[in-house]
């Protein structure tokens, strides 16, 4: 007896080896072991096989056992109650393949080794030690997976240790990530109850793991290079058995006759209603040769139980089997083809018959010879939307009309229908079961634009018994659908879509439409019925198209409208620090924060982008709003009442100082009443859409307002702001023309001043106000066209940018501060602008500049003037006086005349 180190495994205590055996009678199990006091216990079964013999060389013991096998299958286990190593073992003469060995070793013949350098192995029944792929190395024995090397080194394939790319510039792996494909991480539980680990690959490599379910098989992964880009291409596990393919294969093994039909039925609808969703497309066609045997040998009829079996296994796959696995092959024409045979049997005995679950029916009809030419199917059910609780013929219980059919039918043939609720088991590149994920696709950018086209009704096979594939009629089959149809889809992307009938080809794996017309009916419920007029038989539904005008540079144009709109408001508020007397006046102060509740608007939309994007590019979109969602949402509801709130302020403002002109107009700390109104009143309206709507304040598609909760907390306060500031702003136009007509003594130049800054108030109001009115139209799905969504766009993002021309490029004070302080000018830059006579207002001396200054000791002396000016005077910081000069007939007349000597 010897033994070598290399071809040994480590146990455990308590560790446990076991396989199966089929043989009977007393058989030997021989085992080699290196630990001095292990003692290993083996049974079958419960029975405990007896230690005969044990022989022992130093720390070597051979032991072997005699065991007592009574049944045809029996469960072998082997349990170590020490730590130690197993060179052999001999059970019942078998190999190996069939024990279940720990990670890091593998079975050959019969012997289980422990993995060499360069190795790994994941453990299992009948366990193989794999080499590490390239740019993997593993430098330990016993190893269950192996390591990445680092950047800037490379590894052949079974390499114990990585090479640096020193002088190895050739190896693709050695220039960063180009050309190599990452590690992946996969799970697929057709295939596994585990992650199935595909490391760095160079490209062009094909990297293979054991399958999980049947171990001498392997899945493959190819590391790809498509349009510059390297990454790993869809996984090929054609060689993989799934969950259920031993099941399957044990019932497909079974003798069917009448007798056993029964329950082979339940056990194949068991596997497909609980374990559906594991199942590959080998297990649908190895299903469907299943029930076709079922079928075929059950008898002259088929028994009821059997039937429904029958019709709950291909619902059972129809609902969970997944759609990948359904267009592989042609197992899902051969599942189909299963339920048209079952209608073929039942239509051999008369009577009309229907069996229907969740999503498949079949509906058998066989005419009589007092029927017409025309045999009618029709298909109610007892609730709207319901497909399970269907019933044939009219009865008074079910109202809801799902599916009719006039088939001609002078022969008076058995009819049969199969009833299916989408399209799944009709596969076809053509048409999207994920309608929302491509709309997403196309808004993104991440597929190119075009028609989508989706499968809206029930499809219907309906033919002549034993009748296959399309049937060409002498007369004309009329068919009527209707059906609800509602699709959510990304938040800019307006449809239009048109219904079609349509036929499945199921050689080209197509929809097609020749040989039928299409009518569409709107009753007065808005409800749609469309009728299919063909001239032949087949499977049948209606089809939806759809369009979309959306376009990504939508997307592009406006972020970077925004982001211009964004520097220009920053520089807005930069360009007016140096101007320290204009800051002091009240207009320029509101338009500052006018600017400031923009800009934070502005942030806050481009916050709301990304949680939008990130959450659209998992392909679908959220149910339910997420916490940062409603968070932005609030936010971009705050900000922009904001803004308009400073807008109204503005206009009251003016509408104080030009158009009442009353008493003691100065309103005493009015920044600190104005921040309080604008920055505090918009609270109110997002405080209480979070309390009314909680979770549903917000669309978890946008990350703005749901519509209810939009109409109340913004676009009601955003109309009655507009509407109220139009209001304001016509009369205080009217107020400062009318009065100036009145005055021949007042200056041009102050007219046309005060007439300027109305027209930039009333500009800004007409972009800030304007963009909004043409988004409340957007949010109305008829209403959303492309030239609505441009002209919204340009006016909403663009309104930083004209902000900026009216307030700093067009304002002659601030132009005239800069440039002072760029030319580094003797005269103060910090002064406010001088009245001189060439502009119309005070005298400018030649020798002397008189400058009109705020301050509480050189304020303009007025002898003469009216008490109702003198009572009337602002604080020096307020620059109201403005208004009142124009305002003032009898000031305006004072200040007119050159003979005052104070002036």
């Amino acid at each position: 007896m010897d033994a070598e180190s290399d071809v040994s495994v480590t146990f455990a205590p308590n560790d446990v080896m076991t396989a199966t055996t089929t043989k009977l009678g007393v058989e030997k199990v021989v085992m080699v072991v290196e630990a001095s006091d292990v003692i290993a216990m083996v049974t079958v079964g419960d029975k405990k096989c007896s230690e005969e013999k044990v022989i022992e060389a130093g720390t070597f013991k051979e032991i072997l056992f005699k065991c007592k096998i009574t049944k045809a299958t029996s469960h072998f286990t082997v349990n170590f109650d020490s730590s130690g190593k197993l060179y052999h073992l001999f059970a019942f003469g078998l190999t190996l393949d069939k024990i279940d060995v720990q990670e890091g070793s593998e079975v050959s013949g019969d012997e289980i080794r422990r993995c060499q350098k360069g190795h790994f192995s994941s453990g299992g029944v009948g366990a193989k030690c794999i080499p590490c792929l390239p740019n993997q190395y593993q430098s330990k024995e016993g190893a269950s997976q192996c390591n990445n090397c680092k950047d800037g080194f490379f590894s052949e394939e079974g390499a114990s240790d990585c090479t640096s790319c020193e002088g190895h510039s050739n190896q693709l792996v050695c220039q960063g990530t180009t050309g190599k494909c990452q590690e992946t991480k996969e799970l697929n539980k057709v295939y596994g109850s585990q992650y199935y680990v595909w490391p760095v690959a160079v490209a062009g490599a094909t990297v293979e793991q054991q399958c999980q379910y049947n171990k001498e098989k392997k899945a493959s992964k190819t590391c790809a290079t498509v349009d510059g880009k390297t990454a790993y291409a869809k996984t090929d596990f054609s060689n993989c058995d799934s969950k259920v393919t031993g099941d399957i294969d044990k019932i497909s093994n079974k003798n069917v006759d009448p007798n056993t039909a029964k329950e082979i039925s339940e056990e194949i609808k068991n596997v497909a209603v609980e374990n559906g969703d594991v199942m590959n497309n080998e297990n649908v066609a190895q299903t469907a040769d299943i029930l076709d045997n079922l079928i075929e040998k059950s008898g002259d009829d088929v028994e009821e139980i059997v039937r429904e079996n029958i019709i709950k296994t291909v619902d059972g796959i129809n609902e969970r089997t997944s759609s990948e696995e359904l267009e592989q092959g042609n197992s899902a024409f051969r599942i189909t083809e299963s339920v048209k045979n079952l209608g073929d049997k039942i239509s051999e005995k008369s009577g009309d018959r229907l069996i229907v679950e969740n999503s498949v029916g079949l509906a058998v009809l066989s005419p009589t010879e007092a029927q017409t030419s025309t045999t009618s199917v029709v298909i109610k059910s007892k609730t709207k939307d319901s497909f399970a609780d269907a019933e044939l013929g009219t009865g008074s219980n079910y109202q809801h009309t799902i599916f009719t059919a006039d088939v001609p039918n002078s022969e008076k043939k058995p009819v049969t229908a199969a009833l299916y609720s989408d399209d799944k088991l009709f596969p076809s590149p053509n048409t999207t079961d994920n309608l929302e994920g491509d709309f997403i696709k196309q808004a993104l950018g991440d597929s190119e634009k075009g028609d989508i086209q989706m499968i809206a009704s029930i499809i219907a096979d309906v033919s002549y018994a034993n009748k296959r594939n399309r049937t060409d009629l002498n007369g004309i089959l009329q068919m009527t659908y209707q059906y609800d149809f509602s699709v959510e889809t990304h938040y800019k992307m307006a449809y239009t879509y048109t219904e079609e009938c349509n036929y499945y080809h199921p050689e080209s794996k197509t929809w097609k439409t020749d040989g039928c017309e299409t009518k569409v009916f709107v009753d007065e419920a808005g409800e749609k019925t469309v009728n299919c007029s063909c001239n032949h038989m087949t499977s049948f539904a209606v089809m939806l198209t759809f369009s979309s005008d959306y376009d990504v540079s939508e997307d592009y144009a406006s972020h970077i409208l925004l982001a211009i709109s964004l520097g220009c408001l920053i520089c807005t508020i930069i360009a007016y620090l140096p101007a320290k007397d204009l800051l002091k006046k009240r207009t320029v102060r509101l338009n500052l924060l006018l600017a400031t509740s923009l800009i934070f608007a502005i942030v806050t939309f481009y916050f709301m982008e990304i949680i939008v994007v990130k959450s659209l590019k998992t392909g679908q979109a959220p149910k339910t709003a997420s916490i940062e969602c409603i968070v932005i949402a609030f936010l971009m509801n705050y900000f922009w009442l904001c803004q308009i709130a400073w807008m109204v302020t503005e206009a009251v403002v003016m509408y104080i100082m030009l158009v009442s002109r009353v008493e003691n107009s100065h309103i005493s700390r009015y920044m600190l009443k104005f921040n309080t109104a604008c920055w505090g009143i918009p609270l109110i309206f997002p405080i209480a859409g979070v309390s009314w709507g909680g979770t549903h304040f917000a669309n978890p598609k946008t990350c703005f307002l749901n519509l209810p909760y939009a109409y109340a907390t913004f676009y009601t306060p955003v109309v009655l702001a507009i509407l109220f500031n139009i209001v304001v702003f016509i009369r205080v136009w009217y107020s400062v023309n009318y009065n100036q007509a009145q005055m021949g003594k007042v200056p041009q130049s102050d007219i046309d001043r005060r007439k300027k800054q109305l027209k930039f108030a009333i500009t800004v109001m007409t972009l800030l106000g304007t963009a909004w009115i043409f988004g409340f139209f957007l949010i109305i799905e008829q209403l959303n066209m492309k030239w609505l969504r441009w002209i919204f766009i340009l006016l909403n993002s663009t309104q930083g940018i004209w902000i900026f021309i009216l307030y700093v490029i067009m304002n002659e004070s601030l132009r005239k501060v800069w440039l002072q302080l760029i030319t580094n000018s003797s005269t103060s830059s910090h002064s406010t602008v001088p009245y001189s006579r060439s502009k119309g207002g005070f005298p400018n001396s030649k020798t002397k500049e008189t400058t009109v200054k705020t301050t509480k000791t050189d304020t303009i002396p007025l002898s003469g003037a009216s008490n109702e000016y003198k009572n009337n005077m602002p604080p020096p910081e307020d620059d109201s006086h403005i208004y009142e000069v124009i305002s003032n007939p009898d000031v305006v007349s004072r200040l007119s005349d050159k003979s005052n000597p104070k002036i």
